[in-house]
C-alpha cells in the first residue's frame, strides 16, 4: 500500500464516571494532524447536545503509517487519559474516500481535510460524518435542535440494523469550538449504502434537509480498518465479523 495519503487512528473510551467536556478537551498524539475526540452527544434540556457523557469517541489523522501505527501500538504512551478508563478500543484505518465541507482544523475544508488512499483497500467499514454551520445565529436555533434531534433518531435506526456494528455521535462544539463527527462501523458496504441511501430515517433526514436545509455543509469519510484491539461494550467490534 502507498504511503501517499492520511492514516487515521480511531478511538472509543468509557470513564468510570461522567466527564464534563464543556471547554476542556483531552489531549490526543502530538503528532496528529487532526485531533477530534468528544463525548457521546445526548440532547440537554435545552434541545442542544451536551458535553457530558462517560462514553467518549473520535479518531486522530496522521501523515504517515509510521505515526499511525506508534499510536496504535502504545496508546497509552499518546493519550494520558487512558489510565482512567473502564474500557477502550483502538483501530487504525486507511481512508479512501472523503467529501464534502468540515471545521476539523479551526477553518472550513472543502473535499480537502482528509487525503485519501488511490485506491480502496478493502476490509470492515468505518464511516464518519459531519455536519456544521457558518456563523450560526439566533435565526439558526430551531434548525440546529432539528438536525441535532434528526441525527440522533438516525443512530437509533443504525443500531436496530444487522449490518451495523456500532455507532455514536461525538459533538466537539461544546469541547473546543470545531465539528465533531457520528463514527460508524459496519459489517459490509452493501449494508452501509441500504441503510444511508436506500430508505429509512437516514434517507428521510437527507430528504428533508433538501427542502428546509438543516445545516450549511457536511461531509463524509469512509475507511478501511486493518486491525483492532480492546472493547467497544464490551467486545471488539471487528471481532464480530470473525464469528
Amino acid at each position: 500500500m502507498a504511503n501517499n495519503h492520511d492514516w487515521m487512528t480511531l478511538h472509543r473510551v468509557r470513564f468510570p464516571e461522567v466527564v464534563d467536556g464543556a471547554g476542556k478537551p483531552l489531549p490526543g498524539p502530538a503528532s496528529a494532524q487532526i485531533w477530534r475526540f468528544a463525548p457521546l452527544s445526548m440532547m440537554g434540556p435545552d434541545g442542544h447536545f451536551n458535553s457530558r457523557n462517560d462514553s467518549w469517541g473520535g479518531f486522530a489523522l496522521h501523515s504517515s503509517r509510521e505515526e499511525a501505527e506508534a499510536v496504535f501500538d502504545d496508546p497509552d504512551a499518546h493519550l494520558p487519559f487512558l489510565d482512567r478508563t473502564l474500557e477502550a478500543w483502538h483501530a487504525i484505518a486507511i481512508p479512501f474516500a472523503h467529501r464534502g465541507g468540515v471545521k476539523w482544523r479551526g477553518m472550513v475544508e472543502h473535499d480537502s481535510a482528509i487525503k485519501v488512499a488511490p485506491d480502496d483497500p478493502k476490509g470492515p467499514l468505518a464511516v464518519l460524518t459531519s455536519a456544521g454551520y457558518t456563523d450560526p445565529g439566533p435565526e439558526d436555533e430551531e434548525r440546529i435542535k432539528a438536525f441535532s434531534a434528526g441525527i440522533l433518531n438516525v443512530i437509533d435506526f443504525y443500531g436496530t440494523l444487522p449490518g451495523n456494528l456500532r455507532r455514536g455521535v461525538f459533538s466537539g462544539g461544546g469541547v473546543d469550538g470545531r465539528e465533531g463527527c457520528t463514527i460508524s462501523l459496519w459489517r459490509d458496504d452493501i449494508s452501509m449504502i441500504g441503510a444511508a441511501y436506500k430508505g429509512g430515517v437516514h434517507k428521510a433526514q437527507l430528504e428533508r434537509h433538501q427542502t428546509l436545509p438543516l445545516f450549511d455543509h457536511s461531509s463524509f469519510t469512509r475507511a478501511r480498518i486493518l486491525a483492532s484491539k480492546g472493547t467497544w461494550d464490551g467486545v471488539d467490534p471487528i471481532d464480530e465479523l470473525r464469528n
